[in-house]
C-alpha cells in the first residue's frame, strides 16, 4: 500500500494474471492487514497510523490518523478508483484505473486544490515480460503533454527494477527480495495496481538500490530492510536503514 505521502505520495502498498494470482472475493480467513504504523526517523511530524477495512478481502476504505482517508471502488474484480479525502472530507485526490485483458492500462491522477492538476500513466506490456509506460500531463484543454517514460521489470511476481527518465534526468531502482509474504499480498485485485510497485509484490523488499543521474552527476543510496514475521510468514515489523540515514519503521497488525 502507499503511504499518504506518495499515496498511492500512503504511503506504495503483485501483477496480472501471469505475476500473481488473486484470490476469490468470497474467500474467508486469509491473511489481511488491519493497521499499518508508519514511523519516520527524521520526520517524526509524518508519522501516521493506516486503519483498514475490508468486506470478504475486497478493500473498502484506509483512515489515517489526521483523519483524511481512501476509498476504494471496485467494478467486479477489479479495483477501477481510489479516492483520497482530507480531513475536512474534501475529495483531495483520485486515481481511476482502466484495465485491457486483464492488466492495468491507464492510471488517471487527478489532484485537486488551488488548482487541479492531471496526470495520466499509459502502460504497455512487452513480448520480453517488461511492462513500458509513459506518463502525460494533462491540461484544462485535455492537451497531454508527456513528462517521463520508463520500465518496469518483474521476476516470480515482484518488481526487480524500475528506469524512469524525466526532463533529461533518470534514475533506476533495483530491488532485492526474501521469500516471505507480502503484507497485501490477499487483497482482491490490488496486484494489479502496477503503479503502487514493492507494494504489490508478492515478497518483502530486503535491498532498494536508488541510482539517479542528473546534470552529469551520478547519486547512489542503499536502502536496506529488516523483518520481523509472524507464525505464517507475514511481517510484523519492518526497519528500513539508509546510507543517507533516513530510517523508517513500519509494524502490521493482522
Amino acid at each position: 500500500m502507499k503511504k499518504k505521502s506518495c499515496l498511492f505520495g500512503l504511503l506504495a502498498l503483485m501483477l496480472g494474471s501471469c505475476y500473481n494470482e488473486s484470490s476469490s472475493a468470497n474467500e474467508t480467513n486469509v491473511v489481511l492487514p488491519k493497521s499499518v504504523i508508519y514511523e519516520y526517523s527524521n520526520s517524526p511530524g509524518d508519522n501516521d497510523v493506516v486503519s483498514i477495512t475490508y468486506v470478504g478481502n475486497k478493500i473498502v476504505s484506509a483512515g489515517y490518523t489526521q483523519n483524511d482517508k481512501q476509498v476504494y471502488t471496485y467494478t467486479g474484480d477489479f479495483i477501477t478508483k481510489i479516492e483520497d479525502f482530507a480531513e475536512e472530507g474534501n475529495i483531495s485526490s483520485t486515481n481511476e484505473f482502466t484495465y485491457e485483458n486483464g492488466k492495468l492500462k491507464i492510471d488517471l491522477l487527478t489532484e485537486i486544490g488551488i488548482q487541479t492538476y492531471i496526470s495520466k500513466s499509459v502502460y504497455t506490456y512487452n513480448t520480453n515480460g517488461t511492462i513500458s509506460f509513459i506518463t502525460y500531463s494533462v491540461d484544462s484543454n485535455g492537451i497531454e503533454t508527456k513528462k517521463s517514460e520508463g520500465v518496469l521489470t518483474y521476476l516470480d511476481g515482484n518488481l526487480t527494477q524500475k528506469t524512469e527518465v524525466y526532463q533529461g534526468s533518470s534514475y533506476t531502482k533495483t530491488y532485492e527480495y526474501d521469500v516471505k509474504n507480502n503484507p497485501f499480498k490477499n487483497i482482491l485485485g490490488y496486484n494489479l495496481l502496477i503503479d503502487s510497485e514493492t507494494s504489490t509484490s508478492l515478497n518483502n523488499v530486503t535491498k532498494l538500490t536508488y541510482v539517479s543521474i542528473s546534470n552529469g552527476n551520478t547519486t547512489t543510496t542503499i536502502f536496506n530492510s529488516f523483518y520481523e514475521y509472524n507464525e505464517k510468514d507475514y511481517p510484523l515489523k519492518q526497519t528500513q536503514t539508509s546510507s543517507s540515514n533516513n530510517d523508517e519503521i513500519t509494524e502490521y497488525t493482522y
